[in-house]
């Protein structure tokens, strides 16, 4: 993330690729590929899937957290991304809506995306605001190219992350919507906090914690 980075992140983040500005619409293609049959894409596009209109929503995605996320992938192939939210002391306001794109982004996406995917992150932040402590971070993405899921690809980068979050002493919130993905999170130290039924497409939602490091 240019200039955002710093001793502790280079550390952490040694053996990964660190996406810079010029990375974004690449990013943005990987994570629009590996969510293709995430429930909560296939709800917003309401069951047919467009891949280059939700690689613009992921883009303005993105670019709204450009200065505060930590945004990794295995190589400069970006197989797999992870991106991840640092506690901040303040949510984007309008302006940063606005300079990422906001508007665009709704043209370009569809009224009708935006807009469920607006309506589910209303529920999904209602959810995390009884986990979610002010001095934790937050997992905002993590996924990996079809055509390279289940060849490791993406454990390099969850490892990176915990050795981070452990070194910050940083706790941290997800939320999934795969049960499959219950187990992986498990794995690397996440507990189950609540299994929630979400209005917005009749989707379930796992919201998932790790505790900071004592």
């Amino acid at each position: 993330m240019g200039n955002t980075m710093n001793v502790n992140h280079d550390s952490a983040f040694k053996d990964c690729y660190i996406m810079q500005r010029c990375d974004i619409k690449r990013f943005a293609d990987t994570l629009a590929d590996g969510f293709s049959q995430y429930n909560l894409f296939k709800y917003a596009c309401r069951g047919k899937y467009n891949h280059r209109k939700m690689s613009h929503f992921w883009a303005f995605s993105i670019a709204l957290n450009l200065h505060d996320a930590i945004c990794i992938a295995d190589s400069k192939e970006v197989n797999s991304v992870l991106i991840y939210i640092p506690p901040r002391s303040k949510e984007p306001g309008l302006f940063s809506y606005l300079k990422a794109g906001v508007v665009e982004m709704a043209l370009r996406t569809g009224l009708r995306r935006s807009t469920r995917l607006s309506r589910f992150d209303a529920e999904a932040q209602e959810v995390a605001q009884r986990y979610k402590a002010a001095d934790d971070g937050y997992l905002f993405a993590f996924a990996t190219r079809l055509d390279k899921q289940g060849q490791n690809y993406g454990k390099p980068l969850m490892n990176a992350l915990l050795h981070y979050l452990d070194a910050m002493g940083q706790g941290c919130y997800l939320e999934t919507l795969e049960p499959g993905n219950v187990g992986l999170y498990e794995h690397f130290s996440f507990r189950l906090k609540e299994k929630v039924e979400v209005k917005s497409g009749n989707l379930t939602l796992f919201a998932m914690y790790r505790p900071k490091s004592k």
